[in-house]
C-alpha cells in the first residue's frame, strides 16, 4: 500500500511539473509585429504599455535593423531619394533610438539609406559607417568579434536585412525578403553570453 502510494505521489509530480513546463511555454510573451514606440537605456517601450527589459549582464551585442524608409518614385532615377513620408519614418527612427546607446550606425552607399539614418546620425553625433552589400556576411563576423562597437544599427535594403537578421540570429526566422511595400520593419537582434540570440520582429 505504502509502495502504490509513493508511485501515485510519484506520477503527480511528474504531471504537475508537465502541466507547470506547459503553463509557463504558454505564458511567453510573444511581441511579434508590436509597435515600438521608442527605447530608454535597455527597456524598449511598445505600444500598450507592454516593455521588453535587456538584461545587461547576459548582453554581448544588440543590433538594430532597419529597411530603408519609403523612397521618392517621381523621378525614374538609379538612386532616389526619400520621399516626405520616408523623411518622416527616418525622423520617428532618432526619436526611438534617442534615448538608448548606438556605438555605430551601418548605411550601404546609397541616398535612400544614408538618409533613412541621417538623422539618428545627427542626434547621435555620428559619422556613417558604408559598407557593401556583396561583403555584408565578413562585415557581420567583423562587427560581431569587434570589441569597439556593442550596439549596433544597420540600415539596408528588402532583400538584405531579412537575410542579416537570420545570420545574426542563427535560423531562418524570415522565410522571404520584405515585400516592395513593406517599411515598417523594425528588427532587434540580441546576442548573449549564453549563445541563444533573441530576436524581436517590431513595428515602427
Amino acid at each position: 500500500m505504502m509502495k502504490f502510494m509513493r508511485i501515485a505521489g510519484w506520477i503527480t509530480l511528474l504531471v504537475t511539473s508537465i502541466f507547470a513546463c506547459k503553463e509557463s511555454v504558454i505564458q511567453t510573451p510573444d511581441y511579434t509585429g508590436k509597435e515600438i514606440l521608442n527605447i530608454q537605456s535597455n527597456v524598449i517601450h511598445l505600444a500598450d504599455n507592454q516593455q521588453i527589459v535587456l538584461n545587461e549582464d547576459s548582453i554581448v551585442k544588440v543590433f538594430y535593423l532597419v529597411r530603408h524608409a519609403e523612397k521618392d518614385t517621381a523621378g525614374a532615377v538609379p538612386d532616389p531619394l526619400l520621399s516626405d513620408i520616408g523623411l518622416e519614418r527616418a525622423a520617428k527612427i532618432a526619436d526611438i533610438m534617442k534615448g538608448t546607446r548606438v556605438d555605430a550606425i551601418y548605411s550601404p552607399i546609397n541616398l535612400r539609406c544614408m538618409y533613412t539614418v541621417d538623422s539618428l546620425a545627427d542626434i547621435k553625433a555620428m559619422r556613417l559607417q558604408p559598407y557593401e552589400n556583396k561583403g555584408l556576411n565578413k562585415l557581420i563576423e567583423k562587427i560581431k568579434t569587434s570589441e569597439d562597437f556593442n550596439r549596433i544599427f544597420m540600415v539596408g535594403h528588402s532583400n538584405t536585412i531579412p537575410s542579416i537578421a537570420n545570420t545574426l540570429a542563427g535560423k531562418d526566422y524570415f522565410k522571404q525578403i520584405f515585400d516592395e511595400d513593406e517599411y515598417g520593419n523594425f528588427i532587434i537582434v540580441v546576442l548573449k553570453k549564453s549563445g541563444n540570440p533573441d530576436l524581436y520582429a517590431l513595428r515602427y
